[in-house]
């Protein structure tokens, strides 16, 4: 029997994020993904946007996780000899209020490495008209769909990734054992799945679901993410990722004509050219209820560990907090940050 120091339960954005810290460490694992159980990550945009346009404030950990992210894509796009890490800057329409609100924030030297400009006339012809426009950079986005698919194939090419399932309760044994590995302890890295785990039901989660359709559009330039109350995110051949939808009631992952309609009403008030849909999807988002991702041990059992959560910005955060994961894990810091640590929940 093979004997690693790690199993990872799921192999989503935050399992396979830890799957490659973890390697960089040299610390050995394995990866159990169950086929029974779908990867949000899989439909999600993977939009990156270091704002927070409600009140225009930085994302949370913005100017931290940001250089993190960026050399962490870059050096994993050379592992898999691929591209999947695209920057992109955002384009925003703005009403009036949001006009004066950009431009003193544009001002302020906190804001500037992200509000590139504040402009009066629109980049582009196929926008319905707006008083004036903000440029955000600093953005782009993480194409899932090609990253997960090629890091499935690594870590299966490599024999470290199991098709299994597992399942504890509050007898938590010395040892994990799945096929012919045995681990020492077990992180949890279930997407929205971690609500339905009977070990971390002290954790306040508040799955979302949501619906994103792909689109053609071949008179939309692809220069931008346009954002306004829906978000279009080019995606290469005139193709364009578009939502999206929050439902708290359904948390099924099926698509609905509801979320179809309201994507699209809100997309015709913001681009005037022709499009045809050619995609439509849902997922549930694993929103935990403060909208902080949740890592750390748990509080009775000391081989059982969570990094879940990552929620709307889990694309930006995730390469950081693997990174502060895995430095707790190997005993060289003694806290997470108080913010995502689940000790919050005890």
């Amino acid at each position: 029997m093979k004997e690693v120091r790690f199993l990872i339960v799921g192999q989503g954005l935050a399992g396979t994020m830890l799957a490659f810290e973890m390697l960089e460490h040299n610390i050995p694992f394995r990866i159990i993904s169950s086929p029974n159980k779908s990867k949000t990550s899989l439909v999600a945009a993977g939009m990156i946007n270091p704002l927070v346009f409600k009140r225009l404030t930085k994302s949370w950990m913005a100017d931290q996780v940001l250089p993190v992210m960026h050399k962490r894509y870059r050096e994993l796009e050379n592992l898999l000899s691929a591209s999947f890490f695209f920057e992109k800057k955002i384009l925003k329409p703005l009403s009036e209020q949001e006009m004066q609100l950009w431009k003193e924030k544009q001002e302020k030297p906190e804001f500037s490495s992200f509000i590139e400009s504040v402009l009066t006339n629109s980049p582009l012809t196929s926008l319905v008209g707006s008083l004036a426009y903000g440029i955000v950079k600093g953005s782009g986005y993480l194409n899932l769909v090609v990253f997960l698919q090629l890091a499935e194939q690594y870590f299966r090419e490599k024999g470290w990734l199991l098709e299994a399932g597992i399942q504890l309760n509050e007898n938590i044994p010395d040892f994990f054992e799945v096929e012919d590995i045995r681990a020492e302890n077990i992180v949890f890295c279930e997407g929205y799945h971690l609500a339905e785990n009977p070990l971390f039901q002290l954790v306040k989660m508040n799955p979302a679901k949501g619906e994103v359709l792909q689109i053609y559009a071949p008179d939309l330039p692809e220069e931008f993410i346009l954002n306004k109350r829906v978000f279009v995110l080019p995606v290469g051949n005139h193709r364009f990722k578009v939502g999206s939808t929050y439902e708290w009631d359904d948390l099924s992952e099926t698509p609905t004509e509801k979320g179809k309609n309201s994507i699209t009403e809100r997309l015709d008030n913001l681009i005037k050219t022709d499009y045809t849909i050619e995609e439509h999807w849902a997922g549930v988002r694993p929103t935990v209820a403060d909208r902080r991702p949740v890592l750390g041990v748990h509080p009775k059992h000391k081989n059982v560990f969570v990094f879940n959560g990552l929620g709307t910005k889990g694309v930006m955060l995730a390469p950081w907090l693997a990174r502060e994961m895995v430095k707790y894990l190997k005993g060289e810091i003694r806290n997470l940050p108080p913010e995502v640590d689940i000790h919050r929940f005890v």
